[in-house]
C-alpha cells in the first residue's frame, strides 16, 4: 500500500484512499469521549485545483454512498494512504472492504489498524509487471 501520497502521486477521481479517523461521542454529562483509532476505505469523488483530495464517499457502500468533504467527516481525520487506481482493483477492494462485518451482523465496519486494512486489502493490489 502506498504510504500517503508522495507529491509525484496526485490523487485522482476514482482513486480510493484510506483514512484514519478518530471516532468520538460526547455523553450525557456533556463530555467528549474518544474511542480508538479506525481506518475506512473511502473513494475519492472530487479534488481541489492544487491536486488535493476535497470530496470521498464511503468505499465499502460502492457507488450507492454519498460524497462529503474528506476535512468535515463525523470524526477527526488523520493520516491518508492513497490506492491508485493504476495500482488496484477498485471494485475488488471495495468488495472486500464491505466484506469486513460486525459479527453477526451485514454491517460494514471500519478497520481496527492499517496493518488488519492493508492485510483484507491485498488480494485487491495489482501486481507491477
Amino acid at each position: 500500500m502506498a504510504e500517503t501520497a508522495a507529491p509525484e502521486t496526485k490523487a485522482r477521481r476514482g482513486d480510493l484512499v484510506i483514512v484514519e479517523l478518530r471516532p468520538s461521542h460526547t455523553t450525557a454529562s456533556f463530555s467528549r469521549e474518544e474511542q480508538p483509532l479506525a481506518y475506512r476505505l473511502m473513494e475519492v469523488t472530487n479534488l481541489f485545483r492544487d491536486g488535493q483530495i476535497k470530496m470521498v464517499r464511503d468505499a465499502r457502500h460502492g457507488s450507492g454512498g454519498y460524497p462529503q468533504k474528506l476535512d468535515r467527516l463525523l470524526h477527526a481525520t488523520g493520516p491518508r494512504w492513497l490506492l491508485p487506481v493504476a495500482d488496484w482493483d477498485i471494485e475488488k477492494a471495495q468488495a472486500l472492504a464491505a466484506q469486513h462485518v460486525y459479527p453477526n451482523s451485514t454491517t460494514p465496519r471500519d478497520f481496527p489498524s492499517l496493518e488488519a486494512a492493508r492485510d483484507a486489502l491485498a488480494p485487491a493490489r495489482r501486481r507491477k509487471s
